[in-house]
């Protein structure tokens, strides 16, 4: 995964099909990097009424994961590797808000 773009990106339907059925809650993705913190920023109050949980797949030190906790205030943010979940969901990029209703930044 990389910072990018995800104007074009569609979630197939069997993707799709699986978040219906297995992702009540809404969850974004997320790097240490300026993009995402803006997106971040930006989102914030959304992704809070969403309920949305995030996961922070790209952080090189300390200092980022604490920047990045700093932005999401009382988001619940985990770290790991988002290289499986999307390769499964089709996704290349972050920032991204991932729903039942697919994917947007």
């Amino acid at each position: 995964m990389a910072v990018g773009d995800t104007a074009d990106s569609q979630l197939n339907p069997e993707a799709l099909a699986r978040l219906a059925q297995g992702n009540p809650r809404p969850f974004f993705l997320i790097g240490s990097d300026a993009l995402s913190l803006q997106w971040l920023a930006t989102h914030h109050d959304t992704l809070k009424d969403l309920g949305a949980v995030g996961m922070l797949v790209q952080a090189d030190t300390e200092a980022d994961v604490r920047r990045v906790a700093e932005v999401a205030q009382d988001l619940s943010i985990t770290l790991g590797s988002g290289s499986d979940l999307a390769a499964a969901l089709g996704i290349q990029h972050y920032p991204v808000l991932i729903t039942r209703d697919g994917i947007r930044q």
